[in-house]
């Protein structure tokens, strides 16, 4: 009766699966049925089986809710201090048991870990092939002037070339789109001769104009971590700049991974 079954129906199920397994697994003893050792040990062997997929049950269970390993990003210095913050931060308010693995590297290197599937998405304000990734266009905005605080143009709306007339300019020594806009504007402007300290770093232009060694022009995101510290004006004419994410092409993303684009997503639509 436990078995919500008949004697007879037992019976046969025994008598094939002693047939299938070409094992003596019961043998009759006073009327009764008790297992040789055989039957024994394959009943322990079956549980096993079984507890072991109850354990890939509740994996997948795991899996279904919030994906599981390490989440692998790559992402240049600047969105790694002045976007992914906010966006890691509800993230794991959502899946706080995520690993992430955040790696802070400049485009070409990051195009090359991608290309090697060393991550599991990358962002970037530079320029990813088209023709190697699939870049999709996650925010756009346009590059920031930051000027000392104390600045004389402190009262201005915007800051264009003209009104950078004597100032020590400062830019970034790399050949992205970006950079090389900025200075045909500057070029066109007659004041190329003004760019009087080059780095490779929008965030060591950010330091050394709170510092007060100039004036830079930087992206927004960047700019937006140094607030207090320097003043941030609209630069003119308008200088777009995109962060792009790519991920690898031959594998699939993982659901961590979708996890964290639709949380990113969602962040840049509020910016």
């Amino acid at each position: 009766m436990m078995l919500n079954t008949t004697q007879p129906s037992i019976s046969r199920r025994l008598a094939e699966l002693s047939s299938a397994t070409e094992l003596r697994l019961f043998e009759h003893a006073h009327g009764r049925l008790r297992p040789t050792a055989e039957g024994r040990l394959l009943y322990k062997t079956v549980q096993q089986h079984f507890a072991a997929l109850k354990g890939v049950d509740a994996v997948a269970a795991i899996m279904r809710k919030s994906g599981t390993g390490a989440l692998r990003i790559g992402c240049t210095p600047t969105l790694g201090i002045g976007l992914l913050p906010p966006v890691i931060k509800r993230y794991l308010g959502r899946f706080p048991d995520t690993h992430i693995n955040l790696q802070t590297l400049g485009t070409p290197q990051l195009a090359e870990f991608l290309r090697q599937e060393a991550f599991d998405l990358v962002l970037t304000t530079g320029t990813l092939d088209v023709r190697e990734f699939r870049p999709r266009v996650m925010t756009r905005g346009n590059v920031v002037c930051v000027l000392p605080v104390g600045h004389r143009l402190a009262g201005a709306r915007r800051v264009d070339p003209e009104r950078l007339h004597g100032e020590r300019v400062m830019s970034l020594s790399d050949n992205e789109e970006t950079t090389l806009r900025i200075r045909k504007i500057f070029g066109e402007a007659s004041r190329i001769e003004e760019f009087a300290i080059e780095t490779n770093s929008s965030i060591t232009i950010c330091g050394l104009v709170a510092a007060g060694n100039g004036v830079g022009i930087v992206n927004p995101y960047i700019a937006s971590t140094f607030a207090g510290r320097l003043l941030i004006k609209p630069f003119a004419p308008a200088v777009e700049i995109a962060v792009q994410m790519a991920m690898p092409l031959q594998t699939a993303p993982s659901l961590l991974t979708r996890h964290f684009v639709t949380v990113l997503a969602s962040h840049v639509a509020r910016l």
